[in-house]
């Protein structure tokens, strides 16, 4: 069989594992982008003018929730008032005040037509860049900020600066104008934001919406609906995200409309709760795993439906059904198994884009003890933690769990054999195996690949995303094999890659062992050319992990990775292991070795910035058995 007719057939097969409804839903959405059916229904709407507030009510001194650092929410919210921004949840950037809506904070390149209709702005060829670079202030934390500052003290200039933001914000992007509506997830993301704003104003400083707010909610429902078959079609967070803020807009006009608001908030809070409980059935497995593969997506849908349930309290809304509350709780709980509860950090598995939002505490982007603290209240009945700063969220929301029972929070193996995970336990460390199961698209090549944690540091990472609009270069190392830990077969990818987003020929495992006492997992695969690999792993209790990596019909060459992180200038060669005075790594194979060094390789914990680290690569030439020992 050719290559050609490979391609093809690759294609064909990987049409039907996305589904045939999945498909008909993207090329009916593009099929009315294309004629123009989206400006008819949505056309551009003269600009919103404020004010967006009633604050005659709100009182001088303020009502505080516990755990709140005023004078740190003030200072940051200084620091937005003098033109910085915090972006992609790593670091702050200058975007002037209000932010200038339409420059990068990546490439710093400003639009040339930045108020034309959303529909004829393309995906991927903006003159400045990686379109997420425009995205990234209208997500609205600067207006969180702003407001967390201003119920933490009453001073005048935050009042003002909260107004001050949207005003700018409805007088350079009227309604379906420019880059920031051209995503109904981007759209949403901000809706959620507003609402979120909106409420704490409400509840900490007797601050009222007014009609122009109200219509400001209307206006992003108005966007989100009509293009809910294109999130919908996706079968990731775009639906989960545009559900639950058509859920949470709907809802807040019900509470807070006039008669014809509240008409169209029932229709949009209805519209929201079908999908959102929809997406929920199909996209987060029985095991708690969700169908993207991301760790920080699986938070970002987590959260998407903690303020949903949330808002949905709040509102005195009819409960969701019982299978969302289920999947929830098992998603919460895979989170929570995925997270080191000392550190916060979790593995940085799938795609990885910096998104968090509802941002109510001062802990790190890298944190997801907040998202999972917040969850487990909510779908557990439990907290996961003891008090502790991520209660920060549960204040600001008016959540109480002083008389929840705190969860056994002793680690132990876990099998997620719907998402494809298994996780070691030892005293010391623990790890995760990728296990080959991809039941939805994955979005990197990342089969068999071994994270491992040895008190609460990374030790072997995975490599990260960086960006979404990169060189195939770097789109071919951070979404390929050559940015995991695992083996990679003749210098090419476990699945041929069709599109940026998109793997064809998508792996199932043929094998998977769990040993009852769970010490050891084992895992295979066989890919569409071929070569096999069979990976054993076991987490030994005195402080050692060995890895027995089987590999065969490979062409001309097989190459083992262990990315170490962070990098070390230190790593020593002596007897054929490598020793860095912390972690010794030593590999050994049953046919000769053609190549074993230390060269460097890079990472991406924050979207957008990559670092170096080092990577041992052992080269084997014919099938082999290789040994890896790591001790600490």
């Amino acid at each position: 069989m050719t290559e050609s007719t490979v391609s093809v057939v690759a294609r064909m097969r990987t049409l039907l594992r996305l589904g045939p409804l999945n498909i008909l839903r993207v090329a009916v959405y593009r099929t009315l982008l294309k004629w123009g059916v989206y400006r008819h229904l949505l056309p551009i709407k003269p600009a919103l003018v404020g004010p967006f507030f009633d604050w005659s009510a709100s009182t001088v001194n303020p009502s505080l929730p516990e755990n709140v650092d005023a004078l740190a929410w003030s200072r940051d919210a200084e620091r937005v008032m003098r033109g910085e921004l915090p972006v992609f949840s790593s670091r702050w950037v200058e975007c002037g005040f209000p932010p200038n809506w339409h420059r990068s904070v990546i490439s710093r390149v400003e639009l040339s037509e930045p108020q034309q209709h959303w529909t004829r702005i393309p995906d991927f060829a903006l003159t400045g860049g990686d379109v997420k670079g425009y995205w990234e202030p209208a997500r609205f934390d600067g207006l969180v900020i702003l407001a967390l500052a201003w119920i933490s003290t009453r001073r005048p200039d935050f009042q003002l600066a909260i107004e001050h933001w949207f005003a700018s914000w409805c007088k350079h992007n009227p309604a379906n104008a420019g880059v920031q509506w051209k995503c109904g997830q981007e759209t949403a993301l901000r809706l959620l934001q507003v609402i979120l704003v909106a409420e704490l104003l409400r509840r900490w400083g007797a601050v009222q919406p007014t009609r122009s707010l109200r219509k400001l909610v209307a206006e992003h429902c108005a966007r989100i609906a009509p293009t809910m078959l294109y999130g919908v079609g996706q079968d990731n967070n775009h639906g989960t995200s545009e559900a639950g803020a058509l859920f949470a807009g709907g809802a807040f006009l019900v509470k807070h409309g006039d008669t014809g608001e509240v008409l169209r908030g029932k229709t949009w809070r209805r519209a929201g709760r079908h999908w959102l409980e929809n997406r929920l059935q199909r996209l987060v497995m029985p095991d708690g795993s969700f169908a993207q593969h991301s760790v920080n997506y699986h938070r970002l849908m987590l959260d998407t439906c903690s303020f949903a349930e949330t808002t949905r309290k709040i509102y005195a809304e009819i409960a969701f059904s019982q299978d969302f509350y289920q999947r929830c709780a098992a998603a919460a709980t895979w989170l929570a198994d995925m997270t080191d509860p000392i550190v916060g950090d979790a593995p940085n598995l799938g795609a990885n884009d910096g998104a968090r939002i509802f941002v109510l505490h001062r802990l790190p982007y890298r944190d997801y003890r907040p998202s999972v603290q917040w969850a487990s209240i909510l779908f557990l009945q439990r907290r996961r933690y003891a008090k502790d700063p991520q209660d920060e969220v549960l204040s600001w929301l008016g959540l109480d769990a002083s008389t929840l029972p705190l969860s056994e929070n002793t680690a132990k193996p876990r099998l997620w054999p719907d998402g494809g995970y298994a996780k070691l336990v030892s005293a010391h460390a623990w790890l995760i195996l990728r296990l080959p199961r991809y039941r939805f698209r994955p979005s990197q090549s990342d089969a068999l690949h071994l994270d491992l944690w040895v008190r609460e540091t990374n030790v072997a990472c995975d490599g990260g995303s960086f960006s979404y609009n990169l060189s195939e270069q770097w789109l071919g190392y951070f979404g390929g094999t050559k940015s995991h830990n695992t083996v990679q077969f003749d210098g090419r990818d476990q699945m041929p890659r069709i599109s940026r987003f998109l793997f064809a020929e998508w792996l199932d495992c043929a094998e998977i062992v769990v040993d009852s006492s769970g010490n050891s997992v084992m895992a295979s695969y066989r890919d569409c050319w071929g070569a096999t690999h069979r990976r054993a792993v076991y987490l030994l209790p005195e402080g050692g992990c060995t890895v027995v990596d089987s590999v065969a019909g490979f062409r001309d060459r097989a190459v083992l990775r262990w990315r170490l992180a962070p990098l070390s200038s230190d790593w020593v060669a002596n007897a054929g292991a490598w020793n860095n005075g912390t972690i010794k790594i030593r590999v050994s194979a049953s046919t000769p070795i053609s190549r074993l060094e230390m060269v460097t390789g890079w990472q991406s914990k924050y979207y957008g910035i990559k670092s170096a680290l080092s990577v041992l690569e052992v080269e084997v030439q014919s099938a082999a058995t290789l040994t890896t020992e790591i001790t600490w």
